[in-house]
């Protein structure tokens, strides 16, 4: 279930990914046809800022090919290398849910295409350890595991966070474990974890940490079934157009209708 998107054991995923409609078909020879890219809605982003990345599989000829659309980072499917100007190096793991999806192949008709939105938010003290211009790309295997697509690389320009996002910044260090600050792992169970990350929203939620420290949060306590304190986080990013995951917030403001609703005698 989504809810538990951060909350996720480090596991293997074997799972099929349902796709849009389309006959059965063979990848081979056709897949590497298919345009693969990546954008983010910004260009510059402070130290350990979780990065929104939009993956785009496309088929721009003029005939009908065959893929997937397992895009997401926890597929095992997609795969990023960042190059800070030594050559590229594959980050081992996207997310601490990755594991291998079972990917059923569909039609992808000309101009056709499918586009998730996903997070960056694991590992970025070493993915990006300073700030300064990487090049980012994307690599998508096909469902057999036999080909793969290249998307171009995206240029992503990390800087030293000032004022308000240099204090939070000293905050996220400070954590137990900085790389997993936005992951939320072991934010359920863990007391001081939880109230930790209460915290730097009620102190930072004005920086540029602030939305998705506030969409963690409202996620553990939606899981935690505290939905009268989860709905001011998810109604304010619902309505935030530059917020990548305003759409997610909107939905979980529909969940939480729907389980209020269960709960009326």
């Amino acid at each position: 279930m989504r809810m538990f998107r951060y909350l996720l054991p480090l596991t293997l995923l074997f799972i099929l990914v349902p796709q849009f409609p389309g006959r059965p078909a063979q990848e081979t020879g056709e897949f590497q046809k298919l345009t693969l890219t990546i954008a983010t809605p910004k260009k510059k982003y402070v130290e350990l800022q979780p990065i929104p990345i939009v993956v785009t599989l496309r088929n721009d000829t003029n005939t009908t090919l065959v893929g997937h659309s397992a895009l997401a980072f926890n597929s095992g499917h997609l795969k990023l290398s960042v190059d800070a100007g030594d050559g590229p190096q594959e980050i081992g793991q996207l997310s601490l849910a990755q594991g291998k999806v079972l990917a059923s192949v569909n039609e992808f008709k000309p101009g056709e295409e499918v586009t998730i939105t996903d997070r960056l938010n694991f590992n970025l003290n070493k993915i990006f350890p300073r700030p300064g211009t990487y090049k980012v790309q994307a690599s998508l295997t096909s469902s057999d595991w036999k080909e793969n697509v290249l998307s171009k690389p995206l240029e992503i320009e990390i800087v030293q966070p000032v004022g308000l996002d240099a204090q939070a910044l000293e905050f996220i260090r400070n954590y137990d474990v900085p790389a997993f600050f936005f992951t939320g792992a072991h934010v359920m169970n863990d007391h001081e974890k939880f109230r930790a990350l209460e915290n730097f929203v009620t102190l930072y939620g004005q920086s540029a940490y602030g939305d998705e420290a506030s969409f963690l949060l409202g996620e553990v306590q939606f899981a935690k079934r505290e939905y009268e304190r989860a709905r001011p986080h998810f109604e304010k990013l619902s309505k935030k157009s530059d917020y990548a995951f305003a759409k997610e917030a909107s939905e979980y403001l529909k969940r939480i209708e729907r389980e209020e609703k269960k709960d009326r005698p």
